[in-house]
């Protein structure tokens, strides 16, 4: 068996140790203010009319990732059965959600975070959304409730305080960078990945795993270099996120390895439940009140005034909440599908470039022969690492036996 970790920003899906990977349907932009698409907006924000943006920056870019982890078994990658032609249609289904979901998410939660720039609020309330509609179904028996000791709960609280600082970290960043920019830092994950988990699980990996990483390292360096939307905070919180995500998966094969009885929605679930114990309180520390000062209602006040309404505002706010939960739910759906972890790499880096190139699209940011360069270089990067890293992972298998 091996261990998947699937999350967010970014969705992330991690096989295997600790690999990772990261949504598509091209959206168009007609936006006056540089702001959101009005046709799709409306759908949600009723008959008023686009929002301007509240925020000190262009819309160049502020963004989200998603960042709901859970760890699932799968099995191993030689023992994965060749899809049929049925599950593939199945999988394909499923595939076409997951990145249509995941570019909705990205898109919508840019647009609340133009509009109410309060990501450590959205951060919390996109956890709450996920583990309330993940309740419902354990109550309604649409899907088998866990069972949960309290030694599984001691040992969620440090893999959800890293899913945590992953998930906040990138909404922060997704408030200060062009969606498209955040997604390439995002995508350096591998090189911490590898680093952090020799340094604290001491594990050693071939020159080809080292060198895959060159790729995603000068591919970043290239898309900075010219990037409209840059800031050292966005860029810092981007990174911290990484670091989040990969003590995430680092601590979850530490302490949630034995718990194989336990499904990826589920898994998903209490992590996101616990991790809202954390956000809550944080939250209400950075953004809620401040100087004895509560700041919340005076920016909701201003963002209903941007929309045209609360209702307009709340549907919003709801709908990010919505495709949290959905492109989660339906990445693990196509992980129960028992597709390769090569496979599922390659889905997810694709599905990372399909959401730096909507973004691109629906937000109409400036970008640069070199960002698009350097972007490319870094994403296919993430290709190259998990594919070096499967093949590390059957050679070493191979020599146990």
């Amino acid at each position: 068996m091996q261990t998947a970790l699937v999350a967010g920003p970014v969705s992330v899906a991690v096989w295997q140790r600790d690999g990772i990977v990261r949504s598509q349907t091209s959206l168009k932009m007609a936006s006056s203010r540089g702001l959101a698409d009005r046709t799709l907006l409306k759908a949600f924000l009723g008959k008023g009319s686009a929002p301007t943006m509240v925020s000190s920056r262009p819309d160049r870019g502020m963004t989200m990732t998603p960042c709901a982890s859970a760890v699932v078994t799968a099995s191993s990658a030689g023992n994965t059965a060749a899809p049929s032609s049925t599950n593939a249609a199945k999988v394909s289904f499923y595939v076409f959600g997951w990145y249509a979901f995941n570019i909705m998410f990205n898109i919508l939660n840019k647009s609340m975070l133009n509009i109410f720039p309060c990501p450590w609020f959205l951060s919390a309330f996109q956890l709450g959304a996920s583990a309330l509609f993940m309740c419902s179904l354990w109550a309604t028996g649409l899907h088998p409730a866990p069972q949960v000791s309290g030694k599984l709960i001691k040992a969620l609280f440090p893999v959800a305080f890293f899913h945590t600082v992953g998930h906040v970290s990138a909404c922060v960043s997704f408030s200060q960078m062009a969606v498209s920019f955040a997604h390439v830092v995002k995508s350096a994950e591998p090189v911490l990945s590898v680093i952090l988990a020799q340094v604290i699980l001491k594990e050693t990996y071939p020159y080809y795993v080292w060198l895959s990483l060159l790729p995603i390292i000068a591919g970043c360096s290239l898309a900075a270099m010219k990037e409209v939307s840059f800031v050292w905070g966005g860029f810092n919180n981007a990174m911290l996120s990484n670091v989040g995500m990969v003590l995430r998966n680092i601590y979850s094969k530490k302490y949630l390895g034995e718990y194989k009885n336990i499904d990826g929605t589920n898994m998903f679930a209490l992590l996101s439940i616990i991790s809202l114990v954390y956000t809550v309180p944080a939250a209400i520390y950075m953004e809620g009140i401040r100087g004895g000062t509560y700041q919340w209602g005076t920016m909701v006040a201003a963002a209903m005034d941007n929309v045209g309404g609360a209702a307009p505002f709340f549907r919003l706010l709801a709908a990010t909440g919505l495709f949290y939960h959905l492109y989660n739910q339906v990445s693990y759906m196509v992980l129960d599908q028992g597709i390769s972890p090569v496979t599922f790499s390659v889905g997810n880096t694709m599905k990372r470039v399909a959401v730096v190139v909507s973004s691109v699209i629906f937000f109409k940011n400036p970008v640069s022969a070199m960002n698009w360069i350097g972007s490319m270089i870094a994403l296919l990067g993430t290709g190259l690492y998990s594919a070096a890293k499967q093949k590390a992972g059957n050679e070493a298998a191979a020599k146990k036996h």
